[in-house]
């Protein structure tokens, strides 16, 4: 790819950024779409399409093998008797097929897009040093820096789309950790113990809903915080053996 098509795909991939962190879905998948038509080979291009899309509520294909995409091999050829629609750029390379849907039937995000970008993509060491981290899979460091850069560069709305994709990838983790949400959870502590622990306001509100009777799943609708920070919270009860 020459570098003036490079930077062009870094830009738009930017430019979706700060749509999505503004909550702009369409406008942000406009972005992406005119970047994938420029590099339909680019992976962040399809990771980012694919979590607008599913955020979106639109229907995704499944993925062929080894995260090659279904008519990856159809741009190569002949159009199909279906030809895919048509993308926002005008000087479109073959469209793609978006892939599959990347949360649970549970509404918790699956997976998370991989950041592709390259070291001088972006000139702010501090989002470099986020996205490296976030690529590494620390996600509690990548979360930490992004949202100290948040508060100290208000104004930068490509953090905040850095932000609900590393959001994404740390509620999977905390999904995973807690396993099945339908089983029950009981206090391994005594009301002595529990006095002594060191709990913020959500946590203890929390615990104090664990009565041996409310499935996790019931726990979670009945929480006061979001789905997110609730399975960190559960997550972190049985982690540090409170509640089994």
């Amino acid at each position: 790819m020459d570098d003036a098509r490079h930077a062009e795909v870094t830009r738009l991939l930017k430019r979706g950024l700060n749509h999505y962190g503004l909550g702009d879905l369409e406008s942000a998948i406009a972005c992406w779409e005119q970047a994938r038509a420029l590099d339909p080979e680019n992976q962040a291009v399809h990771d980012y399409l694919e979590t607008a899309y599913e955020e979106q509520g639109g229907s995704r294909k499944k993925a062929g093998p080894k995260g090659v995409k279904p008519s990856a091999a159809a741009a190569a050829k002949p159009a199909p008797a279906k030809p895919a629609p048509p993308r926002p750029a005008p000087k479109a390379a073959p469209a793609r097929s978006p892939q599959k849907p990347v949360t649970d039937e549970d509404d918790t995000p699956k997976s998370g897009p991989v950041v592709e970008f390259e070291a001088d993509d972006d000139p702010d060491t501090q989002i470099q040093s986020a996205l490296a981290a976030y690529k590494d899979g620390r996600y509690e460091e990548a979360w930490s820096a992004l949202r100290q850069l948040a508060k100290d560069q208000p104004n930068r709305l490509d953090v905040q789309g850095y932000l609900q994709l590393v959001r994404t990838e740390r509620a999977q983790t905390w999904a995973k950790e807690i396993g099945d949400q339908g089983r029950v959870l009981r206090l391994k502590v005594t009301t002595a113990q529990i006095m002594k622990l060191r709990l913020q306001p959500d946590e203890g509100f929390m615990l104090s809903q664990i009565d041996g009777r409310m499935s996790i799943a019931d726990l979670i609708s009945l929480s006061t915080a979001d789905r997110v920070r609730t399975l960190e919270i559960i997550a972190k009860l049985i982690r540090e053996g409170i509640v089994e």
